[in-house]
């Protein structure tokens, strides 16, 4: 048996009232916002003042005052209030709710999801993609975010994770930049090199001295050209004709197949870390939430 006497909590509505005056500072604004009348507000704080065996607020002509109890207390009950509110919202939105938030890297979201997302949709048409596009890490407590195509997983050890794959790098230009046909290994670069920066990220990506002194190409000093921080960018720069990319393979696979970029070395470089779907237990609950999963497995 527990020895610890439960602990007898004070009404709601005699904590809501109490929030509502600390907010407005006037029993009347309270009362107002609350349908009810001042004197039954000023009972109701009353009521939790006895319950609680503290003042609460100090009375004045011009209104209500926190005393430092009301004010400590209020804190408390703010963040109670707001664990509730979360709560009622996650169910409102889980409720019946035909849609999947999925939270992606702009790239990822645009490069290689979008091109085969007709198929989904095609196959779900009842199913509602809202996607959000974000270089944050996802709060999935704090967002609506159902799915999360993440780069990495170290900084998600409580949720739920399917790998996706790991990319690689190499070579790609349009074939408006190339003066005359190329040819691998007969040619030095003539042609600016365009880089990615990704920052504390970027010891993950291969760059171009890393590549030229794998591939042992004759020319193993970059050339200068643009940087650019988001890879998208830097694939649009590419096609733009801007200079030669370390593209990622599936990133730019559209662009291959479609003759805007073409690929100039076979020599690739692994990217040294993999693309991750990072998800919630909760997700699973919602309709359609594993045949998703189902179906970006099968992109990979």
């Amino acid at each position: 048996m527990n020895s610890h006497k439960a602990v007898r909590l004070p009404k709601l509505t005699t904590i809501l009232a109490f929030e509502t005056a600390a907010k407005t500072g006037s029993l009347a604004s309270a009362a107002e916002h609350l349908s009810l009348t001042p004197a039954a507000i000023s009972q109701q704080i009353r009521q939790l003042e006895q319950h609680l065996g503290l003042q609460l607020f100090t009375r004045s002509k011009s209104g209500v005052a926190l005393t430092p109890q009301g004010s400590a207390y209020l804190a408390y009950v703010q963040q109670a209030f707001e664990t509730l509110r979360m709560a009622q919202h996650s169910i409102e939105r889980d409720k019946g709710d035909l849609s999947l938030n999925i939270f992606a890297l702009p790239a990822l979201a645009s490069r290689w999801l979008n091109p085969h997302l007709k198929q989904w949709l095609s196959q779900h048409p009842d199913i509602d993609i809202h996607i959000h596009a974000t270089h944050s890490a996802v709060d999935f407590n704090r967002t609506s975010a159902d799915f999360y195509l993440a780069f990495g997983d170290e900084h998600y050890p409580q949720q739920e994770k399917k790998r996706l794959f790991q990319d690689c790098v190499f070579p790609v230009a349009s074939p408006n930049l190339l003066i005359t046909p190329w040819s691998e290994g007969k040619h030095k670069i003539n042609y600016p090199m365009i880089h990615v920066d990704w920052g504390k990220e970027g010891q993950f990506l291969p760059d171009w001295h890393e590549w030229l002194l794998s591939a042992k190409w004759a020319h193993c000093v970059p050339n200068r050209g643009p940087i650019y921080n988001l890879t998208s960018m830097a694939i649009d720069s590419a096609i733009a004709g801007n200079g030669i990319l370390l593209g990622q393979q599936h990133l730019i696979e559209k662009e291959l197949a479609e003759g805007r970029l073409i690929q100039l070395s076979q020599h690739k470089l692994p990217v040294t870390k993999p693309y991750y779907l990072i998800y919630p237990k909760r997700t699973l609950d919602k309709p359609k939430a594993v045949e998703f999963i189902q179906w970006i497995l099968s992109l990979c």
